[in-house]
């Protein structure tokens, strides 16, 4: 039985991802300040560079690294010491200790802010814009330079779930309300992945042993404009979409809802597959998104 190592397991994902993991015939081992009931835990203090992973890795096939700060409402010292330090200690002692398989959850940040005309493909120059993007663009390179084991670095763009916080929580609570809103004529593009289907993309990492390694997006498709989420997760909702096009009023929203952000996972398609939610539409899972959303509320 293939043993995993997931850090980052009370989290947005890992709570969801180490269930699924073990559903899948894995034996899992968390790491983090605290325990998860009906797993094998490893107790780890604060993230850095200084961070002992001995016993955390003892006989691990494979490393999830998702701890981490999820955003960049952080002091910029502390991004880096949590995300980029943290992240390259980790990668050094799993290369050390043996592992075989080691999967970086990264974020579309580290690659881009917005697109324009083009999705993000890996191959293009990487461009964060702030610390957070940053952090997280190094603590790949940290990842990739550890060789001696296959390192797999995967970009999502927005996550989201019916119990997702900050920005998504939003738009959820912005749909739910059906204020009339005039984002129909919006033409940008913004990729997502729902967290079912991301945790999907790292069981097919980890199941096909012989996989390349590399960066690579992962998405949800196609991508859809800000007019296009709302109305799928209204109608998820059972409510009217209730958009109207206005632009001049459209060009007063933030600027995440006016931007494009949109990304290309072809590369990981074709090396990996997801498993059944790649059939799956975008409009389709965020429709399923605000009908759970709703029946929790």
């Amino acid at each position: 039985m293939t043993r995993v190592l997931a850090t980052g397991a009370t989290g947005f994902i890992g709570r969801t991802m180490i269930g699924a993991l073990a559903q899948a015939g894995f034996a899992v081992r968390t790491a983090g300040r605290a325990p998860v009931s009906g797993f094998e835990h490893a107790q780890i203090g604060d993230l850095s560079g200084d961070v002992n992973w001995r016993a955390a890795l003892a006989d691990v096939d494979a490393v999830v690294h998702l701890a981490g700060p999820a955003h960049a409402r952080f002091e910029d010292a502390e991004l880096r010491r949590a995300i980029t330090e943290a992240t390259a200690a980790l990668a050094e002692q799993a290369q050390s200790a043996g592992v075989q398989s080691f999967v970086y959850m990264s974020s579309i940040k580290a690659a881009a802010a917005h697109t324009e005309g083009a999705p993000a493909r890996e191959r293009d120059p990487p461009r964060p814009v702030d610390a957070y993007g940053r952090a997280k663009l190094d603590a790949e390179a940290a990842v990739r330079a550890c060789g001696g084991m296959r390192t797999i670095v995967l970009r999502p763009p927005l996550v989201h779930a019916p119990d997702a916080k900050a920005n998504f929580a939003s738009l959820l609570r912005i749909a739910w309300s059906g204020v009339p809103l005039p984002f129909a004529a919006l033409e940008n593009r913004r990729s997502l992945i729902s967290r079912a289907a991301l945790i999907e993309a790292v069981l097919a990492v980890l199941k096909a042993a012989d996989g390349p390694g590399g960066v690579f997006h992962v998405a949800t498709v196609p991508a859809l404009s800000t007019g296009e989420i709302i109305a799928a997760l209204r109608r998820g909702m059972g409510r009217k979409t209730r958009l109207f096009r206005a632009r001049a009023l459209a060009g007063l929203a933030p600027r995440q809802l006016r931007e494009s952000l949109e990304v290309s996972d072809k590369s990981f398609r074709a090396a990996y597959g997801y498993g059944a939610l790649t059939n799956i539409s975008s409009g389709e899972a965020l429709a399923a998104c605000g009908a759970e959303w709703k029946a929790r509320a």
